[in-house]
């Protein structure tokens, strides 16, 4: 099990266009062969309601994407299902998008954290 917490920071609020994402964090880690990476929980929450948080597990197909600004939730999600034989690099990306229809501004202190479980 590992955790990943980040915050937005800075010394301004991120304008993002409409319909747009930005990179929020990203990390390389290994999974080993016969392994999966799941999202076990996650914690997240962005001042305005029109973004969403993205988690990305690539070059897998696993994606998790959490509407409405803010939660507490319980996914349970499998990123990736190595069963290549070998051992994978997976970069794990953590993104904001932007919903609305027109530009929104992340806040410096929007913030988040994940609880991931390699089975």
């Amino acid at each position: 099990m590992f955790q990943l917490n980040g915050i937005v920071g800075g010394n301004s609020p991120i304008s993002v266009g409409a319909g747009k994402s930005i990179l929020l964090q990203q990390i390389v880690i290994r999974v080993k062969s016969k392994q999966k990476l799941i999202l076990r929980d996650i914690n997240f929450l962005f001042n305005n309601e029109a973004f969403a948080i993205k988690i990305e597990a690539e070059p897998s197909p696993g994606v998790f994407i959490a509407r409405g600004g803010a939660g507490d939730l319980t996914p349970r999600k499998v990123l990736v299902n190595n069963t290549t034989g070998e051992d994978l690099l997976i970069f794990l990306l953590v993104s904001a998008v932007n919903k609305a229809k027109n530009s929104r501004s992340l806040s410096r202190s929007d913030s988040w954290h994940m609880t991931f479980v390699r089975r």
